[in-house]
């Protein structure tokens, strides 16, 4: 359902020539999405990182923009790939199987992967941290009314520590991810 909504909204872009369009990824993981923007290559529009103003959000808009080139090719995808019922293949995806790339473009589409995963660590903020700071007061103001206890408090407290605790495992586990990924990038511009 996603990948068909993805795909609708890229070829509504080709159609009217947009200059951008932003789309938002429905599905688990940014796997898929990294083939999606790998096709949205093949038909001229080159992904550009979150949309502004979006980056905050837990699931942000994906900016994407048009390429000068992007006429040329969509006619050479048409040309090469274009039958009698005018539908044009996913480019450098396997026929038949939605946004599963072929061996041979694997590189790329985890390049685009590992792209996305950067930008996705950089939301992993201090505001992250000020919500879980804040949360002894929602707390305290929801202990107001039954009357605080020290059980109550007690259980307060752990639920934070708890929400804390995670908070700063999925800081580490981003961080970690942000590295590995920029490894890879930072071999490939090498290459």
């Amino acid at each position: 359902m996603d990948e068909r909504h993805l795909l609708n909204e890229l070829m509504k872009a080709v159609a009217e020539e947009a200059e951008e369009f932003s789309v938002r990824p429905y599905f688990p993981g940014l796997s898929k999405f990294a083939a999606f923007a790998y096709v949205a290559q093949g038909f001229g529009y080159r992904y550009v990182g979150h949309a502004p103003g979006t980056a905050a959000l837990n699931n942000p808009f994906f900016l994407f923009a048009r390429m000068p080139d992007a006429r040329e090719r969509v006619a050479a995808l048409q040309a090469v790939h274009g039958d009698s019922r005018g539908r044009t293949p996913l480019p450098g995806m396997r026929p038949g199987l939605g946004l599963t790339p072929v061996p041979e473009v694997r590189p790329q589409v985890d390049l685009l992967h590992s792209r996305m995963v950067v930008d996705a660590s950089g939301r992993y903020s201090p505001r992250v941290l000020s919500n879980v700071l804040l949360l002894p007061l929602v707390m305290a103001v929801f202990l107001l009314f039954p009357g605080y206890t020290v059980e109550r408090v007690i259980v307060a407290l752990g639920i934070w520590l708890v929400f804390l605790f995670l908070y700063f495992v999925g800081l580490v586990v981003t961080r970690l991810r942000r590295a590995r990924h920029l490894a890879r990038l930072s071999a490939a511009l090498g290459e």
